[in-house]
């Protein structure tokens, strides 16, 4: 028991006498934050996670990427009615290629890309790249890898367009003879 004590004492007083200086990572910044003050966040190193969407667009030794942060980032394979709710906002990433091809899964109608985060150097006009605001990747990681996302079919809306189908049909039918009523 005294020697347990003592063994956590001296880890205590030791240890950190040992430990190099601790190196954080940037707080996760938003893109909305980003977007209303881009002259304080301009040339700053930021952490930005968001779901991955479209396609990589490489570009010699680098890529760029599409990252969304918005409310639609995440959804449910089974959630059937999703509210509408914020609009759709994210980041453009300027990352190695080799860094950006670790993203396997983009996100569209038919798959939620994988979420990302990367640490990289904001630029609210970015002169590389003729003014965009963007984040200029040193690290990628992926937090969770994107999935097939199912859309259930919805009977309801079949059943009323198939109404509205023959609805436009009868119309048409009827115009049609009463065209020839006239001539």
């Amino acid at each position: 028991m005294r020697s347990t004590r003592l063994l956590a004492f001296s880890a205590m007083v030791f240890l950190p006498l040992f430990a190099g200086p601790a190196v954080s990572a940037p707080p996760p910044v938003a893109s909305a934050e980003l977007i209303e003050d881009a002259a304080a966040w301009d040339g700053r190193v930021v952490t930005f996670s968001g779901e991955a969407v479209g396609e990589p667009m490489v570009r010699g030794a680098h890529a760029w990427l599409h990252l969304n942060d918005d409310a639609y980032q995440t959804r449910s394979t089974t959630e059937v009615d999703r509210r509408l709710r914020g609009y759709n906002s994210g980041q453009a990433i300027w990352a190695p290629a080799a860094l950006a091809l670790r993203v396997r899964t983009f996100g569209g109608y038919r798959h939620e890309g994988d979420s990302v985060r990367v640490l990289g150097t904001f630029n609210a006009a970015c002169r590389e790249h003729g003014g965009d605001m963007d984040i200029h990747a040193t690290s990628l990681e992926i937090i969770r890898e994107g999935h097939v996302v199912t859309h259930p079919l919805s009977t309801r809306r079949l059943g009323l367009g198939l109404a509205l189908l023959a609805l436009a049909g009868t119309l048409a039918l009827v115009r049609r003879r009463a065209g020839r009523r006239l001539t």
